[in-house]
């Protein structure tokens, strides 16, 4: 019998390429490629602005300029 282990997953870091994609790097050594055109208004933000962000217990990321707080399942598009 084989069986596997289901590790949880939590965002380990965030990245931005260019304005328009956001790497969203897990601990499992995954990592998502994230359009900006699905979240307005991080896209909206600047630069400065988009790396000023917080990990909140792996599975939540939030940007000070803004309220919103995004979960692990909006970013990665599971719901």
């Amino acid at each position: 019998m084989i069986t596997t282990e289901i590790k949880p997953t939590a965002i380990r870091n965030v990245e931005f390429i260019n304005n328009n994609i956001m790497f969203v790097h897990l601990d499992n050594d995954r990592t998502f490629i994230v359009p900006l055109s699905k979240f307005h208004d991080i896209a909206n933000l600047t630069n400065e602005q988009r790396n000023d962000f917080e990990i909140i217990d792996g599975n939540y990321l939030s940007f000070l300029a803004i309220d919103n707080i995004y979960s692990i399942n909006d970013l990665i598009g599971l719901k």
